[in-house]
């Protein structure tokens, strides 16, 4: 069976170095010295034990004006602070070009450039409208027009056989037509003697354009 042991050091009691002494309130055995230095007994809730020391309280103003330890000077505490300094700001980047008054855009010009070779431009003002190409519209003056009275005629009497088509300047449609009737053996002529009857009560032009004169 193991000796008893002291509750505050942890060593054996009952032995003749030490002198031992029982807690007044729960009867615990202590080393006489360890009961004194603890102030009474180590166990926990025993009305024997020395009361609980009181919590240190610090305000916040307290630490705000706690005073800054002196700054080092040499590695060695002592003189003042060195003043802050604010860095410069930098330089403003060069300006290639002042934009001032009555300032125009550079005009284009033939030459090498970092994407490629320029094509000139028209030496234009920019702003100006653009110039269109004028267009050529033909004039029934200076071309001789045809007879509408012809064009009736040949539709009503050879108009299976495309001669009004042919007179006209149609000639794709005037072909068609005179390869249906022939190849037929004239046996299609009445559908192209309707269509060729639709084309005199439709058609006012020659392929040139030109209006029919009566």
């Amino acid at each position: 069976m193991s000796a008893a042991l002291c509750p505050y050091c942890r060593e054996a009691l009952h032995t003749p170095e030490t002198t031992t002494i029982f807690c007044t309130s729960c009867g615990t055995p202590h080393h006489a010295d360890c009961y004194e230095e603890n102030g009474g007994c180590t166990v926990f809730g025993c009305q024997a034990a020395p009361a609980d020391e009181p919590k240190l309280s610090v305000l916040e103003s307290e630490v705000l004006h706690v005073a800054a330890p002196p700054p080092l000077v040499n590695g060695e505490p002592g003189g003042t602070a060195p003043p802050h300094r604010t860095p410069p700001p930098p330089p403003p980047l060069p300006r290639t070009t002042h934009l001032g008054e009555g300032w125009k855009p550079p005009r284009y010009q033939t030459g090498n450039t970092p994407f490629g070779t320029e094509t000139p431009r028209p030496q234009e003002q920019l702003g100006s409208p653009a110039r269109s190409e004028p267009q050529t519209y033909l004039d029934d003056s200076s071309v001789t027009a045809k007879s509408r009275t012809t064009f009736i005629v040949l539709g009503v009497l050879l108009g299976p056989l495309g001669a009004h088509n042919f007179f006209a300047g149609y000639r794709n449609k005037a072909f068609t037509q005179l390869l249906i009737t022939v190849l037929t053996l004239g046996l299609a002529s009445p559908m192209t003697w309707v269509w060729a009857v639709i084309d005199v009560c439709t058609v006012e032009r020659d392929s040139s354009g030109v209006a029919f004169v009566s």
